[in-house]
């Protein structure tokens, strides 16, 4: 009994407890925040954002190289805008709708592509090694004799009596081109027609003569291989692909075969039989030539269509009639598979579940932040010719072509052989002459911007005339000290680009400075048009973690 009450008199303790806490939260809903603990990162009027509606954007916001934010004030600038462009209806704009469906069906067909097709199809060990053995095994090693001429390939075979003689025949036709040494062959690599007649010869045997495209041939087997791992792992990568190949093919025929059974595709043949290559009947323009669900193809669209796949693919070449029709067929079939798939694309809507979900809702945002920054900010960008030669003229070192000099360079580590040739040229001798002697490399003229030369050889250059050689240059590279002479051939003096040249580069500096302006003024306006609170804390904690998670390094 003693236990019983125990037990009773916990549970009524816990359900206190519970109903306590339940009390306080309702009435002290304000208050109860602190004792819980309140993640957001930070909220824009009523609305709350979290680390991973943070994180969500980073990841397609980023690029190379670009550093961790100080402040969430990006991500909330970006949201700023976005919201008021979808507040200005920016999102009924044709523009945007037709880049919203652009997006929605290439990523809904690879995704389609992935389901349908990829995930369907088999690479297993067991499978790759069953192509194996039924496509490249048994390894064969042939030789071949060559001939037109049936009589002759079985007189061939009728004087081989021996490993021996065949070599001995093989070395004398290879000489008259009538013999060749095919290597090692498989199954796959054998033509169909004589391929089981080889296949079932054993080593040093003779098959043939076999024939083949008016060709007569006797081979000889000078080896035959089975299975072997080694063997299977240098061809698997080519299995694969011929796999992954075969069944790509057949698993999006099914697709479309069921699409077109799901969408009720009709197409009108007797239509598409009237329509030729050099025109379209006026009483044919308007006709149907295919139903897919509610969407029609007319005569005309499919001519377009057609004439265009022509144009492209013969140009100006004449075709056949059964060409034509060849033709026919490959421009209605493919337009069915694209609208087929793209349609199945969108009606999955694949944007509503991950992978595409946070992607999707990322690319609507910022198609939005592009159409505000392009409709509503862009058109009020003026840029007079009056505030570009203002900035010509008050910039202009931005437009001028830096100090430039022709020289020669004799170069090297050898502090006494640079002496020697330095009294050489004061005594005289040539300065290339002497160059050529000793450098590996002819001595020729070069043109170099002055800040692109060592400072001791800017210095040296400076003192120079044109034709005249300076004293010895000393300067350091890495732990290696160098000695040089320099000849000074030619000095071009810094040079500013006409205005004429350079305007357009000074209309798009312009423009972006008054672009950024712009913006910045619409965001500041509309930050103070809204509630914007940031929660310090969780903003400094997911800081750190992201410090951690890319060794301190924030640009990762």
């Amino acid at each position: 009994m003693e236990t019983k009450r125990t037990f009773q008199l916990l549970n009524l303790k816990n359900s206190l407890v519970v109903f306590s806490l339940f009390y306080l939260i309702i009435i002290f809903s304000n208050s109860a925040y602190p004792f819980w603990g309140d993640n957001y990162l930070f909220k824009i009027d009523n609305r709350k954002y979290t680390k991973e509606d943070f994180l969500t954007w980073w990841k397609y916001w980023k690029e190379p190289n670009m550093k961790f934010p100080e402040t969430p004030d990006p991500f909330i600038d970006w949201l700023l805008i976005a919201n008021e462009a979808k507040r200005m209806e920016l999102d009924s704009d044709p523009l945007y709708k037709h880049k919203i469906r652009v997006f929605l069906e290439v990523r809904g067909l690879l995704l389609l592509k992935n389901e349908e097709v990829d995930k369907k199809i088999d690479i297993s060990q067991k499978r790759l090694w069953k192509e194996y053995k039924t496509n490249y095994i048994p390894r064969l090693k042939i030789k071949a004799l060559i001939t037109q001429d049936y009589k002759v390939a079985n007189n061939w075979k009728k004087s081989i009596k021996t490993k021996e003689a065949f070599d001995a025949l093989y070395e004398k036709l290879e000489k008259e081109k009538k013999a060749r040494d095919f290597g090692w062959e498989r199954p796959i690599t054998i033509p169909e027609e004589i391929r089981n007649e080889v296949l079932k010869a054993n080593k040093d045997q003779i098959v043939g003569p076999v024939k083949y495209k008016n060709t007569y041939f006797l081979l000889f087997i000078e080896d035959k291989l089975g299975s072997d791992p080694t063997d299977f792992n240098t061809v698997k990568r080519e299995i694969i692909k011929k796999i992954r190949k075969k069944d790509e093919a057949y698993y999006t025929e099914k697709l479309i075969e069921n699409l077109k059974k799901k969408y009720n595709v009709k197409i009108n043949w007797d239509i598409l039989k009237l329509i030729s290559l050099d025109t379209i009947p006026e009483n044919l323009k308007e006709k149907t030539v295919l139903v897919i669900g509610d969407r029609e193809l007319k005569a005309i669209q499919f001519w377009e269509k057609f004439k265009k796949e022509i144009d492209l693919r013969f140009h100006k070449r004449k075709l056949s009639s059964e060409d034509i029709d060849k033709m026919k067929h490959f421009v209605i079939n493919t337009y069915i598979s694209q609208t087929l798939t793209s349609l199945e694309a969108l009606n999955r809507h694949y944007e509503k579940e991950p992978p595409l979900k946070d992607l999707y809702e990322f690319y609507k945002k910022q198609l939005l932040v592009v159409l505000f920054e392009e409709k509503i900010i862009k058109p009020q960008i003026k840029v007079t010719e009056e505030e570009m030669k203002d900035f010509y003229t008050k910039n202009k070192e931005k437009f001028t072509k830096p100090s430039m000099v022709e020289i020669a360079v004799i170069k090297t580590r050898d502090p006494k052989l640079i002496k020697n040739v330095y009294k050489r040229i004061k005594q005289g001798e040539n300065f290339f002459k002497i160059g050529k002697e000793i450098q590996f490399h002819t001595l020729r003229p070069e043109k170099y911007f002055l800040n692109q030369l060592v400072p001791e050889m800017r210095d040296a250059i400076k003192g120079l005339k044109p034709n005249e050689v300076s004293s010895i240059i000393e300067f350091k590279r890495g732990d290696n000290t160098w000695y040089c002479l320099v000849y000074l051939i030619k000095h071009y003096p810094e040079k500013a680009h006409p205005y004429e040249i350079v305007k357009d580069d000074i209309r798009r500096i312009l423009e972006q400075e008054k672009f950024n302006s712009l913006k910045k003024e619409y965001i500041n306006k509309l930050r103070a048009q809204t509630n914007i609170v940031i929660n310090e804390k969780e903003w400094l904690k997911l800081k750190r973690e992201m410090m951690e998670d890319n060794n301190v390094n924030l640009a990762q």
